[in-house]
C-alpha cells in the first residue's frame, strides 16, 4: 500500500468513534487557535499603511504573532495526532484552521503535513484549489516537478553590458503536463494557459522576461 494512503486511512480511522461532545470540544479549540492566528495579523495592513512595514510597530506585532504561531502549531499537532484532520461535517468553517496554521509555518513544517493536508482536500474538508496551490508549493521547495501548475519561479538577473536588472519568470517544471487541464478542473482551478496569461507568461514558450519593477521579495 502507498504511503499516501496509509496516511490517509489513518487519519480516517482516528476521526472515527468520536463522540459529539469531543468534537464540541475540538470546535472550541479550534476557534480559540483561530483568533490567535489572526490577534496580531490583522492589525498589522493598518499599521503599515501609517507606519511601513519595516516599522518598529510591525516589528513588535510580528514578534508576538510568531509566538502564538508556535503555541498553534503544537495545539494543532495534538489535535491531528488525537482526532486526524477535523472534518467539516463536524466542526464546519473551522476546519479551515489547522490548514491556516500549517501555512504559516516554515517549509519543513509545511512538508511534514502536506499529505495529510491533501487528503483533507480530497475528502472535501479542504477547498482543493487552496490545497493544489499548497502542495505545488512544498514539491518546488524541494526542487521536485509540481503536479497542479499553480506555481511559477523567478529568477533576478542583471545585464552584464548595461547593469540593468531583469527578471525572469518561470513556470515550475510539471509533472504530467498532458493532464495537467484535467488536474487543475478536478481542483477547481481554471486552465493553465489561462493562469500563466495572469503573470504574462506565454502559454507556448513557458518564460517571460521582463525589466524589473522592484527589489526582489
Amino acid at each position: 500500500m502507498k504511503p499516501f494512503v496509509v496516511v490517509v486511512l489513518l487519519f480516517l480511522f482516528a476521526c472515527q468513534g468520536v463522540s459529539d461532545t469531543t468534537w464540541k470540544r475540538v470546535r472550541t479549540e479550534l476557534s480559540d487557535i483561530q483568533e490567535k492566528d489572526k490577534r496580531y495579523r490583522i492589525p498589522m495592513d493598518s499599521v503599515a499603511r501609517k507606519e511601513g512595514w519595516k516599522s518598529k510597530r510591525i516589528e513588535e506585532l510580528w514578534t508576538n504573532q510568531r509566538i502564538l504561531d508556535s503555541a498553534n502549531l503544537v495545539a494543532v499537532d495534538r489535535l491531528l495526532s488525537r482526532y486526524g484532520y477535523p472534518p467539516a461535517a463536524k466542526v464546519g468553517p473551522l476546519s479551515q484552521v489547522p490548514f491556516d496554521v500549517i501555512r504559516h509555518a516554515d517549509d519543513s513544517v509545511q512538508a511534514i503535513y502536506c499529505e495529510i493536508i491533501v487528503g483533507a482536500g480530497k475528502n472535501g474538508d479542504l477547498r482543493m484549489s487552496e490545497v493544489a496551490s499548497f502542495y505545488d508549493q512544498v514539491l518546488m521547495m524541494e526542487r521536485v516537478p509540481q503536479e497542479y501548475g499553480t506555481q511559477v519561479w523567478i529568477e533576478y538577473k542583471k545585464n552584464p553590458e548595461t547593469g540593468e536588472r531583469y527578471d525572469s519568470v518561470y513556470l515550475w517544471p510539471v509533472r504530467d503536463m498532458p493532464n495537467i487541464d484535467a488536474k487543475r478542473l478536478a481542483a477547481g482551478l481554471d486552465s493553465l494557459s489561462s493562469h500563466l496569461r495572469r503573470f504574462g507568461i506565454d502559454p507556448s514558450k513557458g518564460y517571460l522576461i521582463r525589466k524589473s519593477g522592484g527589489a526582489p521579495h
